[in-house]
């Protein structure tokens, strides 16, 4: 089997089947990371335990927090705990494309090779795509960065000894912090342009953390406060993103509603047509 030089690190709290479809994803890879580490966040059952027992072929190590102190505190546990000189971030409500680890690590490993690599990420289920290879790799810029979260977790390769920043202990947005902080740092990161991970929710408006549009705002926005209050952007760069992230708060808004419309139209049309055909066998 081969095997990367790599620890995943997978925070859960109360996931369930989406952790076990999590760890199919990792088990399925055809680059086989040489340790993974699920990190219980205070589930407060045996559930985990069940799930990760499933995968005994796995090198899974499975540590237990004895209160919940969100999905960062959870990270910054398995990255202490890991012993691989890269960490490959995977929430337990997503899922890797089977060639993510070969494809990705064969970038890390090559001559010239950035600290820390990304790769799109696909939502509502997206079917993944035939690969182009070679894939393109592209520099992620400080604006790229700010104005979006074009390195979303689930997609982040880093090297263990270019961490240079914790995440911190919030719940919204602690990882977006984690990997701006680290690009804006100056280390060399590049995005590659294949979606290589999937959640099966949209992007947001619905069920769990994501759904939380509010806490997403001041999330955000929160970010970009501490980024300029530890000197890491400047006052002329923080300034505009008050401002876009709220023009993006709004949009997000109106698309929610749009949904929320469209879902109830659907069910009408739907229990109007139930009812005739219950009237018709009613005859």
């Amino acid at each position: 089997m081969n095997t990367a030089p790599l620890t995943v690190i997978i925070p859960t709290y109360c996931d369930g089947d989406a952790l076990r479809r999590a760890l199919r994803s990792v088990a399925c890879q055809t680059l086989q990371p040489r340790e993974v580490i699920v990190v219980d966040d205070a589930s407060g059952d045996e559930s985990t335990d069940r799930i990760c027992s499933e995968y005994v072929a796995q090198p899974i190590k499975l540590i237990k927090l004895p209160r919940n102190r969100g999905p960062g505190a959870a990270r910054n546990t398995g990255i202490l705990a890991s012993s691989e000189p890269f960490l490959a971030f995977l929430d337990a409500d997503d899922e890797w494309h089977p060639e993510k680890l070969r494809i990705q690590m064969e970038l890390m490993l090559a001559p010239g090779s950035p600290l820390l690599s990304s790769h799109r990420k696909g939502f509502a289920g997206t079917a993944w795509s035939s690969l182009n290879e070679p894939i393109n790799a592209r520099c992620i810029t400080r604006g790229a960065i700010l104005v979006a979260n074009v390195a979303p977790i689930s997609t982040v390769v880093i090297r263990r000894d270019a961490v240079r920043h914790h995440f911190p202990q919030t719940y919204a947005c602690e990882d977006y912090w984690f990997v701006a902080a680290h690009i804006l740092s100056g280390i060399r990161s590049v995005r590659m342009d294949e979606t290589l991970a999937r959640a099966d929710k949209p992007a947001f408006g619905t069920t769990g953390l994501s759904g939380r549009l509010h806490a997403m705002q001041l999330g955000e926005m929160r970010t970009h406060f501490s980024l300029w209050g530890t000197g890491l952007i400047s006052a002329w760069e923080y300034a505009p993103l008050v401002a876009w992230t709220l023009a993006k708060y709004l949009r997000r808004l109106s698309i929610v509603q749009l949904r929320s419309v469209a879902v109830y139209f659907t069910d009408r049309e739907s229990n109007r047509m139930d009812a005739a055909s219950n009237r018709g066998l009613e005859r």
